[in-house]
């Protein structure tokens, strides 16, 4: 086999879920939702090493939102400063893009469904966009007979590891053409489905 004809290119899109304790992490964070909810797509260039074995490069855009509580450690001291005291909550909206090296295994079994693992390593910039509503009172305010309710938006920009894995089943269909679906983890989880082309 010819080095083109070890050539890859895949596809595919699957739902993301982001666990809160992702988001506590960053220890700025001091309340946020309980998880996220989303979707995940990505594009790939493979290269086989052999009949079982390949190597790959990822480029992927992971996007997740949920609504709940908000808080963050300089929020709480601007609060306490201004003489105030309450709770925010609203949307929080995740969005993760990146690139990751790949390397992997398909057991090749009879017929034309085989298992298959990759794990991944890579650099990702996360964006965590926050809009919501403060509602409190003022410090003084015992009785909070006079409530304050304010709009707060918040932004947290990070770059960080992406460390992942799937894996699932590879089918096999005429015209070099693989299906591959399975779980996977990218800072976040959920199932991935995708479409490869083989030269």
């Amino acid at each position: 086999m010819t080095w083109p004809h070890k050539v890859s290119l895949e596809t595919g899109c699957g739902s993301y879920r982001v666990p809160g304790f992702i988001l506590g992490l960053d220890r700025s964070i001091t309340q946020h939702p309980t998880s996220l909810n989303g979707f995940n797509c990505n594009f790939r260039v493979g290269f086989d090493l052999s009949r079982r074995w390949f190597l790959g490069v990822q480029a992927f855009n992971a996007t997740a939102a949920g609504n709940g509580s908000w808080a963050r450690k300089d929020g709480d001291a601007q609060l306490a400063a201004d003489g105030v005291s309450g709770s925010t909550a609203g949307r929080t909206d995740w969005k993760l893009v990146g690139a990751a090296f790949s390397f992997g295994q398909t057991f090749r079994l009879r017929g034309r469904v085989h298992p298959f693992w990759r794990a991944e390593f890579g650099v990702g910039k996360l964006d965590v966009n926050f809009r919501g509503e403060f509602n409190g009172c003022s410090i003084e305010d015992a009785g909070c007979s006079f409530p304050v309710i304010e709009p707060a938006a918040d932004r947290v920009t990070r770059i960080i590891p992406i460390v992942g894995g799937e894996g699932g089943i590879q089918i096999d269909v005429p015209g070099n053409i693989q299906f591959r679906v399975g779980p996977y983890w990218n800072t976040g989880f959920g199932g991935n489905f995708s479409a490869r082309y083989r030269f």
